[in-house]
């Protein structure tokens, strides 16, 4: 009966890890066709501004465009990497990391019910402080 349940637990898990990866090939193949259209748009551009100001003063149109597209792209990163971020929750953080230390390390260890306890405790502290360390992405400076 276990082995039923483990079976239909792998095919699913594999079926939602099929779905994604071709969910993320097609958004990637988008990606790139939307960055194809980018060109041609840009190469019409540069030849409908050739033709009304001359070829050196297309390409320097487009080429302007470009640096302040970027400037503002740089700027918008910039403005997202410095934005305060809200505070986590620990006890989410502790349930997270729990279950899979409470496995590597109860697996090892067949005691008497104190030690049991006393394990647990610790491994609740431990999911806590890795949990914390996951969402934070270990990044201790820019939370001060």
């Amino acid at each position: 009966m276990l082995g039923g349940i483990g079976a239909y637990i792998a095919s699913e898990i594999s079926g939602a890890v099929r779905r994604n990866v071709i969910v993320y090939a097609l958004m990637g193949f988008a990606v790139l066709l939307v960055l194809c259209a980018g060109g041609y748009a840009l190469s019409a551009l540069h030849t409908v501004l050739a033709l009304r100001y001359g070829t050196a003063e297309a390409s320097l149109f487009i080429a302007g465009g470009l640096f302040v597209a970027a400037l503002i792209a740089f700027g918008a990163a910039l403005y997202v990497k410095n934005r305060r971020r809200p505070a986590r929750p620990v006890a989410a953080t502790a349930l997270v990391a729990a279950p899979l230390i409470a496995k590597l390390v109860g697996s090892g260890v067949k005691s008497r019910t104190g030690w049991r306890i006393a394990l647990v405790g610790g491994v609740v502290v431990l999911g806590a402080l890795l949990g914390r360390q996951f969402f934070t992405g270990g990044d201790d400076d820019d939370e001060a």
